[in-house]
């Protein structure tokens, strides 16, 4: 059966807000603005990566509170993860319509947020692949280093590993060497990324470059998606909603239908 993949980003794609902001944080006394300003300077004063800040501060609060951080306590902080409407069953009946047109659907996720927590969330299974960013731990089991950053722009990488079903982050050389068209796992046109933000934008060129579909959600204010498709940035926008007959189920489900019958 010939694949058809759904890529997903996960903070405000399908949760309602950052996944840290759920347990973690409360766990270690964090204030959501004060920890990102506090991103934000370590950023500046030593030219951090955003994401690399974003971990180094997070590993430097919880050592000093006596409370390093474990894979388990990351994992268990995915229990407490909240999703938009529809986003539980979201899944299974998108996988039901591209069944009966033909398709096995594959969903991933490529993401900056902390792939333990993702792993600890409901939806995990629903997940071929879960591209995120991780901690390496040492032989106690705490967080020592990072195993992958995965900012804005290296997001692009897993869409092409998507492409030649490659997907283990050490196999570069077989991601970067030639593979023929009728080889690759995933056509381009197969594929719709789905992002909520400018740090989206990198993957949904992409997309558009490469003959697939990007759709940019949002949540109340549309101002960002609307101004993202005026700059041909994304191919369609819908509302963070993901239950039955919802605007983005009917954009994803005419897609679908448009690469079946060869309209795109």
């Amino acid at each position: 059966m010939e694949k058809f993949a759904i890529i997903y980003d996960l903070d405000y794609t399908l949760t309602i807000k950052d996944s840290p902001c759920f347990s973690l944080f409360p766990r270690y006394g964090i204030e959501e603005e004060n920890f990102w300003k506090k991103m934000e300077k370590y950023r500046k004063e030593e030219n951090f990566e955003m994401i690399l800040s974003y971990l180094y501060v997070l590993y430097k609060i919880a050592k000093e509170k006596g409370d390093p951080l474990t894979r388990e306590i990351l994992y268990n902080a995915g229990k407490d993860l909240e999703f938009y409407p529809g986003v539980l069953d979201w899944f299974d009946r998108i996988n039901e319509f591209g069944k009966k047109h033909g398709y096995l659907i594959e969903h991933y996720i490529i993401s900056s947020g902390a792939k333990e927590t993702i792993e600890g969330s409901l939806i995990a299974n629903k997940f071929k692949t879960i591209f995120a960013t991780e901690y390496h731990y040492d032989e106690n089991g705490y967080a020592d280093w990072p195993l992958t950053s995965i900012n804005y722009t290296n997001k692009t990488q897993y869409i092409f590993r998507i492409n030649k079903g490659i997907l283990n982050n050490a196999d570069d050389n077989l991601l970067n060497g030639y593979m023929p068209a009728e080889k690759r796992s995933v056509h381009y046109k197969n594929m719709i990324y789905i992002g909520d933000g400018l740090t989206d934008v990198p993957c949904m060129k992409t997309m558009i470059n490469k003959n697939g579909f990007a759709i940019a959600v949002y949540h109340g204010d549309d101002t960002l998606a609307k101004n993202l498709i005026k700059l041909n940035r994304c191919n369609a926008i819908a509302e963070s909603d993901y239950r039955e007959n919802s605007e983005i189920e009917n954009i994803i489900k005419k897609r679908i239908v448009a690469v079946k019958n060869k309209n795109v």
